[in-house]
C-alpha cells in the first residue's frame, strides 16, 4: 500500500468515526410510574365491572381500544369496539348482569399490560331463573398515546362442566 493510500484510508475511518459520534443517542424510554399504572389498570376493571352491572353498552365501550377484539365462550370472536358495543347492547336486552372479577395477576410491559383472574357473573333473563356461571378470564391491556389504558382483547370461558357432563356426575 502507497503511502497516499493509507492516508486516505485513515482519513476515511476519522470521518465516519466522527460522524458516527455526532449521530444523536436515541432519546431515552419515558420513565414509567408502575404504581400508577397498576392503579389505572385496577380503576379500568372497576370502570367494566360497573358498566356491565349497570347495563351500560356504551360505558363497557369506553374501556376498549378501537380495535378491541372479545373472545367468550360459545360464539366467535367479535372484533371492533363498535360490534362489541353492540354484542353488549344485545345482552343487556337480554338479561339483566351482575358480574365481579377478581383480579390474580396483574402485570405491566412498558405499554401493554394483562390482567388474569376469576369471574362471577349471574344473567337473569327479563323473563325466567337467574344463569350463573363461575370462570377465568384474561384481558390484554394497551396504553394508549394521551396515556390512558383500554383493554385490547379479552378472553373468558366458563369453569362449569358442560350440561351433560354436570348430570353424569350426578348419577
Amino acid at each position: 500500500m502507497t503511502q497516499r493510500t493509507v492516508f486516505f484510508c485513515a482519513l476515511a475511518l476519522t470521518l465516519i468515526l466522527i460522524f458516527a459520534a455526532c449521530t444523536p443517542a436515541p432519546p431515552p424510554a419515558p420513565k414509567r410510574d408502575v404504581a400508577a399504572d397498576m392503579k389505572a389498570l385496577n380503576a379500568l376493571r372497576d370502570q367494566y365491572v360497573a358498566a356491565v352491572n349497570s347495563g351500560d353498552a356504551a360505558a363497557v365501550a369506553a374501556t376498549l381500544t378501537d380495535d378491541a377484539i372479545d373472545m367468550g365462550p360459545y360464539e366467535p370472536a367479535v372484533e371492533g369496539k363498535e360490534a362489541i358495543q353492540v354484542s353488549y347492547e344485545t345482552m343487556f336486552k337480554e338479561y339483566t348482569v351482575k358480574m365481579g372479577l377478581t383480579a390474580l395477576e396483574t402485570q405491566v410491559l412498558g405499554d401493554w399490560g394483562y390482567d388474569r383472574g376469576t369471574y362471577t357473573i349471574t344473567l337473569t333473563p327479563k323473563t325466567g331463573k337467574p344463569i350463573e356461571d363461575t370462570g377465568k378470564y384474561l384481558d390484554v391491556l394497551k396504553r394508549l398515546p394521551d396515556g390512558s389504558w383500554k383493554v385490547s382483547r379479552s378472553i373468558y370461558n366458563t369453569s362449569n362442566p358442560p350440561p351433560g357432563k354436570a348430570e353424569k356426575k350426578k348419577k
